[in-house]
Order: C-alpha cells, then sequence, then structure tokens
C-alpha cells in the first residue's frame, strides 16, 4: 500500500483515513481499484485495509475508477503506468 500511496501523492495514513476532500477521496478510490486489480483480496478484506470501510464503498470504487478509466485517457493512462509498476515490484 505504501507504493501506492507514494505514487498517488498521499501517505497510507491518508488513505485509510476520513477525509473527504475530492483528490484524497480519488486517489483512495484509485487504490481499491488497484487492490482489487492485482490482488485476490475480496471486496470485504479490501474494506477492511482502508480502515473498516463497507465493503459496498469499495464496490463503488472500483466501478467508479472503472468508469472514469473509459471515459478519460489520463485517467486511464494514470491508472494503468500504478497498476504496471505494482506488478513489476
Amino acid at each position: 500500500m505504501a507504493e501506492i500511496a507514494d505514487h498517488l501523492g498521499f501517505d497510507v495514513e491518508a488513505l485509510r483515513g476520513k477525509n473527504r476532500q475530492r483528490p484524497l477521496v480519488q486517489a483512495r478510490q484509485t487504490a481499491m481499484y488497484v487492490f482489487r486489480e492485482l490482488t485476490d483480496l475480496s471486496y470485504p478484506a479490501i474494506a477492511r485495509l482502508f480502515g473498516g470501510r463497507d465493503h459496498t464503498t469499495v464496490i463503488h470504487a472500483v466501478d467508479k475508477t472503472q468508469r472514469m478509466m473509459s471515459e478519460r485517457k489520463q485517467v486511464y493512462d494514470q491508472v494503468t503506468e500504478l497498476v504496471q509498476k505494482c506488478k513489476t515490484s
């Protein structure tokens, strides 16, 4: 999680925290998406990693990130780069 947080420009505690500022929320959603893509963790397990959130929050984050990736090439490129970076480390 530290590598993802660093790449997104936040610390791990911020991603796990309750802050709802837009840039942080988007980073948190992206991180949840990456966890879902690269691990076999369930939605509830990912939710626990992110401060004990509800599993439906993770479902929403994954869906929203996928939607944003399909609508905006810049988002697609950024998320794809992060996924590839995590795969190689």
